[in-house]
């Protein structure tokens, strides 16, 4: 699961965008825009990542000759799949 911040910040970016006069579950809509970015195959992760994150892909990048190409793919994937392991 996310992080309540994300949460959070996507609830008020609807909040904001929605001047209706019922009150609406913010969080509940938050996690439903989640889990459809996250079905249409897009992932959210922070901007900047942190000491945990870094060394956790420092420690899982595999090691040998790859070609620079692959060493793009393989470390974009560890870092996408690993981020949300640590988002905090």
């Amino acid at each position: 699961m996310h992080s309540e911040r994300l949460k959070e910040t996507i609830a008020r970016a609807i909040k904001a965008a929605d001047r209706s006069i019922l009150n609406e579950d913010y969080g509940k809509q938050a996690a439903a825009v989640i889990k459809a970015l996250n079905q249409s195959g897009y992932e959210i992760i922070p901007a900047k990542p942190n000491m945990e994150l870094i060394e956790h892909i420092n420690e899982n990048l595999p090691i040998g000759r790859l070609r620079p190409k692959e060493l793009v793919g393989v470390l974009y994937s560890l870092i996408i799949t690993s981020a949300r392991k640590f988002d905090r």
